[in-house]
């Protein structure tokens, strides 16, 4: 994934299950909606399953229907530059492409989501795409997209899939077949778009297919700069600022001076931390030097990301002229960019297996960041609800905690209860006592992690258990002698 950098990738028969999580596969850089095959949309268990992988920097969110849930297909509205987007994707298995039924649910649940949009449908373009297994219908060029040729023979799911997307207003926009000449994955646009579909050349995410040749769907988008939040200040997209160089004195004694009582006259917290944040950037980013930008992906050289430019440049060559000369040019970029990017993660993935024993953070980075997800992520569902928002997500997880408690206290017939398959001889809280080669045993283990004392002498911190088995306190001992 750290090759490419589309906008979407639409994945159709997956074959992913709840046992894979879509972080292992594509990290933070997307969000990712999927379909799985479960006993609802499928008797079958293995493979088949969509997904739509949204880049994180446009706004997106599921759309749910109620007439899709007996299919194997994901919805999503997509907010990127400027245009509002209702994208769907469906995998129809061979065993189902020839059910009206199921033609019909999959046309009522692209209906009902166009009448639910909150946006007017003049406004809301529409992509329809998916793995139809529709191969008697025969797509023929013309000038409002691909036309089905009247003189092939329908099956009566075929006719139903015609006429609902006729109704929905929509085109088909893919004319490639496969090697045996059919067309199995179908691109449903609106008319009114500039929706482009082309063989992809060189696949970044999977192998080629030969009865599903990857497409690359283009539309023309301008960016909507007055739709952009105000910046607070514009760095260089290669620089960052460097909290190593801070001065905390200067930045206390700036805390220090300020009046904080402005925090009292907002009427709510989120104005409050606006305001807080604000001041302490206004006063980071002015006294901050700025440092270079760590290179991403880890593993990336300043080769690496010429051999990515020029691949890139090629392929807008490409898709602007449709030669030879710039395919077999893109091609070629593309490879060798892949060639290289492969054998610099693999070094990188030795070295930190090299590290692993001698410097573990090094090790625990690389996991971080394949994790790629520190903090609440921004979608969290729990018992059919879905936040909306980090307090959502907060009283979510409460909700969960809560629901693991049986309750605050525990009655005194709940706690005999629970001691009866206790030895009673295990263990007497009330004479505990800490021994002084007790201390020494663990002195022993621990001396290595011992932190420097007054005049050098380790010291050791451990708990100190009272006469009172609840009473808890910190006391520092000092190792002296052996």
């Amino acid at each position: 994934m750290s090759e490419c950098d589309y906008d979407i990738i639409i994945l159709t028969e997956t074959g992913l299950d709840d046992r894979i999580n879509s972080m292992q596969l594509f990290g933070s850089s997307y969000n990712v909606f999927r379909c799985d095959r479960n006993s609802f949309n499928s008797g079958k268990r293995s493979f088949g399953g969509v997904l739509i992988a949204v880049a994180n920097e446009h706004s997106s969110s599921i759309a749910e229907t109620m007439n899709g849930r007996c299919l194997e297909q994901v919805c999503v509205r997509v907010s990127i530059r400027g245009l509002k987007l209702l994208i769907c994707v469906v995998y129809i298995p061979p065993d189902k492409s020839q059910l009206v039924n199921v033609i019909d649910s999959h046309i009522a649940s692209i209906a009902e989501l166009c009448s639910n949009s909150e946006n007017p449908v003049n406004d809301e373009v529409v992509l329809i795409c998916g793995d139809y297994n529709q191969p008697r219908i025969v797509w023929d060029n013309s000038d409002d997209g691909m036309m089905y040729n009247s003189s092939s023979q329908l099956s009566a799911a075929a006719s139903a899939l015609i006429d609902g997307m006729n109704y929905l207003n929509l085109r088909q926009a893919n004319n490639e077949r496969n090697h045996l000449g059919r067309t199995l994955d179908l691109v449903f646009c609106s008319p009114d778009r500039e929706f482009v579909a082309d063989v992809c050349v060189a696949p970044l995410v999977l192998p080629l297919d030969p009865h599903h040749p990857a497409l690359t769907i283009s539309l023309p988008a301008k960016c909507n700069i007055t739709s952009r939040p105000a910046a607070r200040r514009t760095l260089p997209e290669s620089r960052v600022l460097n909290y190593r160089k801070l001065d905390f004195t200067a930045f206390t004694d700036y805390l220090t001076s300020l009046n904080w009582t402005i925090l009292q006259e907002q009427d709510n917290v989120d104005d409050m931390a606006a305001i807080f944040c604000d001041t302490m950037y206004q006063w980071l980013s002015s006294n901050l030097p700025l440092v270079k930008a760590p290179a991403s992906p880890p593993w990336s050289t300043q080769h690496l990301r010429a051999l990515k430019r020029e691949r890139n440049c090629w392929q807008r060559r490409y898709r602007r002229w449709k030669t030879c000369e710039t395919k077999r040019n893109f091609k070629l970029s593309s490879d060798e960019y892949r060639r290289m990017n492969a054998a610099l993660y693999k070094r990188y993935i030795m070295r930190i297996q090299i590290d692993l024993r001698l410097k573990p953070r090094n090790f625990w980075n690389f996991v971080n960041s394949k994790r790629k997800r520190t903090s609440i992520p921004k979608n969290v569902y729990y018992d059919g609800t879905e936040s909306k928002s980090n307090s959502d997500s907060c009283e979510l997880f409460a909700n969960y905690f809560a629901s693991v408690f049986a309750g605050d206290t525990a009655s005194a017939l709940e706690a005999v209860e629970a001691a009866v398959p206790v030895p009673a001889n295990l263990v007497d809280l009330s004479t505990f006592d800490i021994t002084t080669d007790m201390i020494v045993a663990a002195a022993k283990k621990l001396k290595r992690s011992f932190s420097a004392g007054p005049d050098g002498i380790p010291a050791v911190n451990f708990l100190k258990f009272g006469n009172n088995p609840s009473c808890f306190r910190y006391s520092k001992v000092e190792i002296v002698g052996t």
